[in-house]
C-alpha cells in the first residue's frame, strides 16, 4: 500500500485528488494540505510514501518545498504537480530532488502511474490487489 499526502491550495483539485485515490486500489491518501505548515504536520505525523506537491502554491515555491521535504530524514518520493510542465521545471524538479512532475491535465492512470512508480523507487511493496 503507497500512503500519499496531497498538498495543493484549491480546495476542489485537493478534494477531488483525496477521493480517487481513496477508490484507488494498493493507494491511500493518507492527508490533505492547503499550506505549508499543515504539509509539515501531516508530513511527520502520517509518514508518507509519495507527496503530491502543488508546483505553484500561493504560500511558497513548490520547488523549494520539494528540496526541503526530500531533505528529511526518510524523505517521502515527491511528484511535482502543475498545470505548466516545461523541460526547463523537469529540470530544476529533478535539481530539488523530485521524483517526477506530472502535468495536472493528465489522466488519474497517469497520475496514480507515476505515484506507484514513485513509491517503487522508495522500495514499498505493493499491495496484494496489485502483485495479483
Amino acid at each position: 500500500m503507497i500512503r500519499v499526502l496531497v498538498v495543493d491550495d484549491h480546495p476542489v483539485l485537493r478534494a477531488g485528488l483525496e477521493a480517487v485515490l481513496r477508490a484507488e486500489p494498493g493507494l491511500r491518501c493518507v492527508g490533505a494540505s492547503h499550506d505549508g505548515a499543515t504539509m509539515w504536520r501531516l508530513l511527520r505525523r502520517t509518514r508518507p510514501d509519495v507527496v503530491v506537491l502543488d508546483h505553484r502554491r500561493e504560500d511558497e515555491d513548490g520547488l523549494e518545498l520539494c528540496r526541503a521535504v526530500r531533505g528529511e530524514p526518510a524523505a517521502p518520493a515527491v511528484l511535482l504537480y502543475t498545470a505548466a510542465p516545461s523541460d526547463a521545471l523537469r529540470d530544476a524538479a529533478r535539481e530539488a530532488g523530485a521524483a517526477d512532475v506530472v502535468d495536472k491535465s493528465v489522466s488519474t492512470d497517469v497520475l496514480f502511474d507515476a505515484i506507484r512508480l514513485a513509491g517503487r523507487r522508495l522500495g514499498v511493496a505493493p499491495s496484494s490487489t496489485e502483485a495479483a
